[in-house]
């Protein structure tokens, strides 16, 4: 897994990537409930939020399919989860098939309502995370004053994140060298001590740095190097764009 990939746009230096990380968390954080909160018929309110969502990929010069092709990762989930919504027994009923099949208008809604809010909350964390450098989103975090055991986990499990991938393909070339195909069941169970033996692999390389984090003095709470300061643009934005999104949501039907 090349590293850079995950780095590239976040490298970026159009007028977004330049925001406070704070304005960022915050404006996503915003958006997110604002859009989780719409009722689920306020389509025109939808279509605003994802045109205002659009508006900034393009003002960050992000490709907007890096950020629909992403986005659309979560949709399976969202389907699966609300895909017993359309069969609620309450309020009026669609009939389809000449009566064989009765769905829920309520439940439809429902359900159109956690498809499309699933996939903008997606795509705002997409777009929050193409354009903000992962150490300085973390930075950001630690100066909201999110809880610091769990910001170093979420820097500790993004770092060794792509070790993990590289030491599973190893293991997997190692198999493969080996004669392993997974073509029948005995084969495949090949695949269940792979998985152990990568556990086991991380379990004792997880021990080994945090043996050599504590030799070098940590105690609980890594180190903010970085400095941050919220600029006048940041606080125009944070005044006006939370006050903008409220009033789409309430206004817009």
């Amino acid at each position: 897994m090349n590293y850079r990939l995950h780095t590239h746009f976040s490298a970026g230096d159009s007028l977004i990537h330049r925001l406070d990380p704070r304005t960022k968390i915050i404006v996503t954080l915003c958006f997110t409930i604002l859009v989780v909160s719409t009722p689920p018929n306020h389509l025109l309110a939808f279509v605003v939020f994802a045109g205002l969502l659009s508006w900034v990929v393009a003002a960050a010069r992000i490709p907007l399919l890096h950020i629909v092709w992403r986005a659309a990762a979560v949709l399976p989930f969202s389907v699966l989860a609300a895909c017993w919504l359309p069969f609620l027994r309450e309020g009026p009923v669609l009939q389809l098939g000449q009566g064989l099949v009765e769905l829920s208008v309520t439940g439809l809604w429902l359900f159109v309502g956690v498809v499309i809010k699933s996939f903008l909350g997606a795509s705002a964390a997409i777009l929050l995370a193409s354009v903000t450098p992962f150490h300085v989103l973390l930075t950001g975090l630690r100066r909201l004053h999110m809880p610091a055991i769990l910001v170093d986990m979420l820097t500790l499990t993004y770092r060794y994140l792509f070790v993990l991938w590289e030491e599973a393909v190893r293991l997997r070339r190692a198999a493969a060298a080996r004669g392993y195909r997974p073509r029948w069941l005995g084969q495949a169970l090949l695949v269940g001590r792979l998985i152990g033996q990568l556990f086991m692999r991380s379990y004792e390389r997880a021990e080994r740095v945090y043996g050599a984090m504590v030799l070098r003095g940590y105690r609980g709470e890594m180190p903010i190097g970085q400095t941050l300061r919220l600029s006048t643009l940041d606080l125009i934005i944070l005044a006006f764009v939370p006050t903008l999104l409220v009033g789409v949501r309430t206004l817009l039907r």
